[in-house]
């Protein structure tokens, strides 16, 4: 029969402790539960690992363990008067799906929900995965593979022995489509492989058919374009390689697969579907997603097929480094809730949205630090007296706060 510390534990001994922990925050006034990366959901999150029964006592290690003791005090209306706060530890914690507050989790004005970093810029919520596996390429065969200044400077790491199986596609600009895995290193974003490396390269012209728009503007609706020089020879071989254009209007962009690359006649082909406004020339693009393409420190590579990972990194101290990938949507939903703020905290590394309030009202959102994000940093939406305040926003792929 499996043993319990429940069962062990005689009843007033379970008494005692939760008394204990009750009068500990009464005296405090309120409540304080606290999460450490070392922690563990078995204990009661108190603070440190002190007393004769220091098996049992101390922080948790997640932020739902937490969340789910203050529902279950609630059910036994044993949450003292006063504010309640989750404190977290110094520390990088990897959230493998999104951490959601709802309507039971909301505070009142008296008593108001806090979770906050100890030390505020420490503690820090990952939407992915810090990969510790990379390992220098040295195979001859894919070595051969790689531009030439970049034999014995680029690394590996196999994703799907990680655990790893949501990729997404390299195509952040297709609504509906999933987002894509993206690399951070030293908490900054790393370049998907691309050429050129900066800026675009020009539309000579159309291939096929050119026809005249509603405006008299010369469009070509084939999804065939011609490039300039012989750079997309090197293509030939690769599998999932990208174009990303502004294919008529330069406030209309659009990433599509290719389909095919014609060296005689210089002209690449593009996946449907094509773009709304058409295609003419003189306009520009850059090709990305491209293995052969990684030239430069800081450009990497995703073989989706594989889930091998290349990169070519900025510096080889991995330890400080802790490169990291983007695995979940968001990073915490507060919905219908009441009086929550987050505060202090480092969010990041996440494909959608870092944090997302809806409805309810006076939730906040304070003196955190959101970076490296798919898409906004903060999305409010509905409810009444929702605030954003003292965040410093960096590296969002579709803006800051909406």
């Amino acid at each position: 029969m499996k043993t319990t510390a429940e069962q062990t534990t005689p009843w007033s001994c379970r008494t005692f402790l939760i008394a204990g922990l009750l009068c500990a925050g009464a005296m405090g006034g309120g409540l304080k539960l606290h999460v450490a990366t070392d922690g563990n959901d078995e204990w009661d999150g108190r603070a440190g690992r002190r007393g004769l029964l220091r098996r049992e006592r101390g922080p948790f290690r997640t932020l739902e363990r937490a969340r789910d003791r203050i529902r279950a005090l609630r059910q036994e209306n044993a949450v003292p008067d006063g504010p309640v706060e989750i404190i977290l530890q110094p520390g990088t914690y990897e959230l493998a799906q999104t951490f959601e507050l709802a309507a039971e989790d909301g505070g009142t004005e008296t008593q108001p929900i806090t979770y906050r970093a100890a030390k505020p810029g420490k503690t820090r919520l990952l939407g992915g995965r810090v990969v510790t596996t990379f390992q220098p390429v040295a195979d001859e065969a894919e070595l051969a593979l790689l531009d030439r200044s970049a034999r014995g400077n680029v690394w590996k790491a196999n994703l799907k022995t990680l655990g790893v199986t949501d990729l997404g596609q390299p195509n952040w600009s297709k609504r509906g489509a999933p987002p894509g895995l993206e690399l951070f290193f030293d908490s900054n974003p790393m370049t998907l492989s691309r050429w050129p490396n900066e800026g675009f390269a020009k539309v000579v012209d159309t291939d096929g058919p050119v026809e005249k728009n509603r405006r008299g503007q010369d469009v070509s609706r084939t999804g065939r374009f011609v490039y300039e020089g012989t750079r997309p020879e090197r293509w030939l071989q690769e599998k999932d390689g990208w174009v990303h254009g502004y294919w008529f209007h330069d406030w209309s962009d659009q990433r599509h697969p290719i389909a095919g690359i014609d060296t005689a006649k210089h002209v690449i082909s593009v996946r449907p579907p094509l773009h709304h406004y058409g295609y003419r020339k003189g306009k520009w693009f850059y090709a990305f997603n491209l293995l052969r393409e990684i030239d430069s420190p800081g450009e990497w590579y995703l073989n989706r097929e594989t889930g091998l990972l290349y990169f070519w990194p900025p510096h080889t101290d991995w330890k400080r480094a802790r490169p990291s990938i983007s695995m979940i949507d968001t990073l915490v939903s507060i919905k219908d809730a009441a009086y929550i703020t987050l505060r202090g905290i480092v969010l990041e590394s996440c494909r959608g949205t870092a944090a997302t309030i809806s409805g309810g009202t006076h939730n906040r959102i304070a003196g955190c630090t959101i970076r490296n994000t798919g898409a906004k940093g903060i999305e409010v939406r509905g409810g009444t007296s929702n605030g954003v305040l003292g965040c410093d926003i960096t590296d969002t792929g579709l803006g800051g706060v909406h």
